[in-house]
């Protein structure tokens, strides 16, 4: 008998334990998802109302940038947070009932915040230096992620349509080529 009451106990002291030592980890791992999904979320901002600010085509009726994105992290050195991710982005608008496509872009980008605020916004350059620039801007474990994004595609075809519902053809009817 007194062999169960001392396991009953030790069970108990056990569970109380586990519960107490779980609870901070819970709600710290909240917060901290919550702060990345702000952080990604402001970085996409960033970008779509740098994009927007670019655009020879922002004024034209019904203009609208559609998105997607990988996370791939965030780094924080010092006062700086580095946002590491995947956009990508397609911009449309409408000319006499017509579906037009602006831009279209999928490029993996560094951001960098000090105080709240993006300081730099940073992508690979292209060709010959494509690699090197990635091995310069991201961390190694995400370098493979990205030299090997070609495996995974995006599909921003349902928004398009869901936006554009009200023309007679939600189809593109051509791009933009500068």
């Amino acid at each position: 008998m007194k062999k169960v009451i001392s396991l009953s106990l030790l069970v108990i002291i056990m569970i109380i334990i586990c519960l107490f030592c779980l609870s901070p980890i819970t709600k710290d791992s909240m917060t901290h998802v919550a702060k990345e999904d702000t952080l990604y979320s402001k970085a996409l901002d960033y970008v779509i109302s740098k994009q927007k600010n670019a655009s020879y085509h922002k004024d034209k009726e019904d203009y609208h940038i559609f998105t997607d994105y990988i996370p791939y992290g965030i780094e924080e050195t010092g006062h700086y947070q580095h946002i590491f991710m995947w956009i990508h982005l397609e911009s449309f608008y409408v000319l006499n009932d017509e579906l037009i496509q602006d831009e279209s872009f999928s490029i993996p980008y560094k951001i960098t915040y000090k105080d709240n605020q993006v300081i730099q916004c940073e992508t690979p350059e292209s060709g010959d230096l494509y690699i090197d620039s990635i091995q310069r801007l991201f961390p190694p474990q995400i370098q493979n992620h990205i030299l090997n994004h070609s495996s995974h595609s995006f599909d921003l075809s349902q928004q398009i349509q869901e936006h554009y519902a009200y023309l007679p053809s939600p189809d593109i009817a051509h791009t933009v080529c500068y």
